[in-house]
């Protein structure tokens, strides 16, 4: 008998648990399996960690996303800043040119944040 043979005969090893059919519908089973190809795990390890209280991570980092978020906030305040700078300061020593190439940044740096942001919205759990 192989050493395979012997642990299934005795009940042990990674497929020796009890099976606990579950009955589901076909819309069910995609949702879950989707669900599973999320988190990387295979349906039934999803399905019974979920029954022991285990959470799995989100893929995305929800701090990650509200400091992006806020990051967007900031450009568009210092965007701000810069534009009530031109308009009180017209006499000021920088060149116009800087200042608008400067602006013309920021406003690409919040768009790219912006797109991002759209990215990651799908991929974090509410």
């Amino acid at each position: 008998m192989t050493e395979i043979e012997k642990k299934r005969k005795k009940n042990i090893g990674p497929r020796s648990g009890q099976r606990i059919p579950v009955k589901v519908t076909a819309s069910e089973k995609e949702a879950i399996e989707r669900t599973a190809r999320q988190v990387r795990l295979p349906a039934s390890t999803l399905m019974r960690n979920l029954a022991l209280g285990y959470s799995p991570p989100s893929r995305v980092d929800q701090e990650t996303f509200l400091e992006l978020f806020s990051l967007r906030g900031d450009l568009g305040r210092l965007g701000g800043l810069l534009k009530l700078w031109l308009v009180d300061r017209p006499d000021a020593v920088v060149p116009n040119k800087v200042v608008r190439e400067a602006l013309t940044e920021i406003l690409e740096r919040q768009e790219q944040v912006a797109d991002l942001i759209g990215e990651m919205r799908p991929l974090i759990r509410r």
